[in-house]
């Protein structure tokens, strides 16, 4: 059996067209609210992606590169790490809320394991930013340094 090879059109069948969410959070555990907010992310584009440049995932420029989004109400809030696939197309990677400061985070990762992070302290290999959770390569550019090197199917 050959690899899995995602295409936009084969994930935007199997998924969501815009929010690729892994089968671990599948059925949804978080509320329409948050739902709505994650595909708010996708939509915007880029250029509203907060990168978090302070986590080590490797060497160059282009393997320290996560997205975080952050959204805070009242008593609530709600943290995406992500990968940015194309303009309007995002791969969670993880979910969580933040502790005392908009820096610690308690984490739930798409490959199963849970942790708390400081984002001003975390520097070692950083496995969870790493990780592809749907498996297979992309056999598209994406707008993610990370993926196209490690799970590019391309040149």
């Amino acid at each position: 059996m050959s690899p899995k090879i995602h295409t936009r059109a084969s994930l935007a069948r199997a998924y969501n067209n815009e929010v690729i969410i892994p089968d671990i959070w599948l059925p949804a555990k978080f509320d329409r609210p948050d739902w709505m907010w994650i595909k708010s992310v996708a939509q915007v584009g880029p250029g509203s992606d907060l990168p978090i440049r302070d986590v080590k995932v490797g060497t160059g420029a282009s393997a320290r590169r996560l997205n975080c989004m952050h959204r805070t109400q009242p008593k609530r809030n709600f943290t995406v790490f992500f990968r940015r696939l194309a303009q309007d197309m995002i791969l969670v990677i993880g979910l969580g809320r933040h502790q005392k400061s908009n820096t610690q985070y308690t984490m739930k990762w798409a490959d199963g394991r849970s942790n708390r992070i400081d984002l001003k302290k975390t520097t070692a290999t950083a496995e969870p930013y790493l990780i592809n959770p749907l498996g297979g390569t992309f056999g598209f550019e994406t707008l993610d340094p990370l993926i196209n090197e490690q799970f590019g199917a391309f040149g």
